[in-house]
């Protein structure tokens, strides 16, 4: 006979799928959950009324202890959270939900990267080194981690430099350009390992990486490597977006590189680079001291001040 908190969260995960989450978000729910119910075993809680206060605190006791991160915390928390909260919704509304401490994220350990950062990861690239070039790839792509373990190799055009990727959390097709260094690295790198067909990045198998933890410790284990010491695989994608936009590029230009679908989710990266489009502002507005249009602006304000 399966316990209270293993039926629940059978239930929980089908209503999840029934509410048609992503691929990513129920593979980051079903870790989470074999986590938490892994803890739960070994203290012998079968019962909702058994997830107390103090047994929170010790299951993020346990997690610091594991050298778990914040966020890798913070994301198996909030699963138990909303596996609560879906208990007390469908089978007890008189369920008290337990107090669920967020640890703290600093922002330094998410990103953006700054230039010298960038700069120590690109010194260590090297197509013999697998980690490295997955970096240099989503450096230089800015994907999400869900399209770049679904990209295979015939999806890499290298006779006119584009990648096609079929995998967006939209669910859009779009079609990027490769710099000629990254076609480079890709070429090196697929000679290297002999890598002919199939996905660009496969696990040990020659399949997909399972999920983006996969991918995560990928990454984090490379950048140590390199002495720079911030996680995930997003922040990548926000140092792309800094990068592109202290280059003067345009916000349409921006969106359709990102593969948003509407501009709202493109302005967020224009309001936290905010100091970058103001910092380039006397180079690139009409009026700007180092514009092109400089000269006549002397004379505009020449007159301005003799009227």
């Amino acid at each position: 006979m399966k316990k209270e908190i293993e039926e629940t969260v059978e239930k929980w995960q089908r209503d999840n799928l029934i509410r048609n989450l992503s691929k990513d978000s129920m593979e980051t729910y079903g870790s989470s959950a074999k986590d938490f119910l892994s803890f739960f075993e070994e203290k012998g809680i079968t019962k909702f009324k058994q997830i107390t206060d103090e047994i929170v605190e010790g299951y993020i006791l346990g997690q610091i202890n594991r050298g778990c991160s914040a966020r890798t915390i913070n994301n198996r928390l909030k699963a138990l959270r909303r596996l609560c909260y879906f208990y007390k919704k469908k089978i007890k509304e008189r369920y008290d939900v337990p107090n669920f401490k967020m640890q703290h994220e600093t922002a330094t350990s998410r990103g953006p990267l700054t230039n010298d950062e960038v700069c120590r990861l690109i010194i260590h690239f090297d197509p013999s080194d697998k980690n490295s070039v997955l970096v240099a790839f989503i450096l230089d792509t800015g994907l999400r981690s869900k399209s770049v373990r679904n990209i295979k190799v015939e999806n890499i055009d290298f006779e006119t430099g584009n990648v096609m990727v079929k995998v967006t959390k939209n669910h859009d097709t779009i079609v990027l350009p490769l710099s000629e260094e990254l076609q480079a690295l890709l070429r090196s790198y697929l000679k290297h390992y002999r890598i002919e067909v199939g996905y660009l990045f496969p696990n040990k198998k020659g399949g997909k990486m399972y999920d983006r933890s996969s991918i995560y410790k990928k990454v984090e284990k490379y950048m140590k490597n390199c002495g720079v010491h911030k996680s995930g695989v997003h922040l990548f994608r926000y140092t792309f977006g800094k990068i592109m936009i202290e280059n003067n590029c345009n916000a349409m230009l921006l969106q359709k590189w990102l593969g948003h679908r509407t501009m709202e989710e493109t302005k967020k990266y224009v309001r936290l680079y905010s100091n970058e489009l103001k910092n380039v502002c006397e180079d690139v507005t009409p009026l700007s001291k180092n514009s092109n249009f400089s000269k006549f602006r002397k004379k505009f304000c020449l007159k301005a001040l003799t009227t």
